[in-house]
């Protein structure tokens, strides 16, 4: 009765490790979409530039990671365009003039994410919940400021932005963040999956510290980005044979 007992619960465990197998996977995809980007200034940043608004870019590569029935690692490597719009207050220039300043970064990233999901509902149709740290490695980039003169005209200025810990450099070239945000999954066939994100990339401290030490600035710049994409994952199953 005893090695029966033990059969039994051998059995059980076994098929329990095979299910749960069985809904555990490795994946592999890609994707894209679209995103609006902005920056938040604080301290001096916030007293040069009076208003800020979103810049629109594209998003999209490569994503893969583990799934465990409803829990999910999921990793990748995006290339995302990211910056932002902004505006001085109107005030008073040389010769008693009125006018305002409007400058736009554009600027690049690759964006490698590790997020924490978690499904909820079924196999077929699923909302999910993802968290977790963004690190955003700088490319390029180019600013444009133009200066609005009333009764006079414009005045248009071009430029690169530039990555690193230089004094004559912009930005820190590493810019960590953090990732969260809702969206959607449906099976597709047998092995995929189809995902429909929208995501909050808050971003810390982008400012480079060397050189807004030498401009006598002492505040903070974080990119912040709405990210939407959708992404096709082809799922390989643990219990399969093959």
């Amino acid at each position: 009765m005893k090695k029966l007992t033990t059969l039994i619960l051998f059995l059980a465990a076994a098929t329990g490790f095979r299910a749960q197998a069985q809904n555990s996977s490795f994946f592999v995809g890609g994707g894209g979409g679209g995103n609006l980007s902005m920056y938040a200034f604080t301290s001096d940043y916030a007293d040069r530039w009076t208003s800020s608004k979103p810049k629109p870019g594209l998003n999209g590569g490569v994503v893969f990671g583990m799934e465990f029935n409803r829990m999910a690692i999921v990793m990748g490597a995006n290339f995302i365009q990211k910056g932002s719009k902004a505006e001085t207050d109107n005030y008073r220039i040389e010769g008693n003039y009125i006018g305002y300043v409007k400058g736009r970064e554009n600027t690049s990233f690759i964006q490698v994410p590790l997020l924490f999901r978690f499904r909820i509902l079924g196999e077929k149709f699923g909302l999910t919940a993802s968290a977790g740290p963004s690190f955003n490695i700088g490319l390029s980039g180019n600013s444009r400021l133009e200066l609005e003169v009333a009764g006079v005209g414009s005045e248009s200025r071009s430029g690169t932005i530039k990555f690193g810990s230089g004094i004559n450099d912009n930005y820190k070239r590493f810019q960590p963040g953090f990732m969260l945000g809702p969206g959607m999954v449906m099976a597709v066939g047998e092995k995929g999956k189809l995902n429909f994100n929208l995501m909050w990339d808050l971003g810390f401290n982008a400012v480079n510290k060397r050189s807004s030490s030498a401009s006598g600035i002492d505040g903070k710049i974080s990119n912040i980005s709405t990210i939407l994409n959708v992404t096709y994952t082809h799922h390989f199953i643990f219990g399969d044979k093959y």
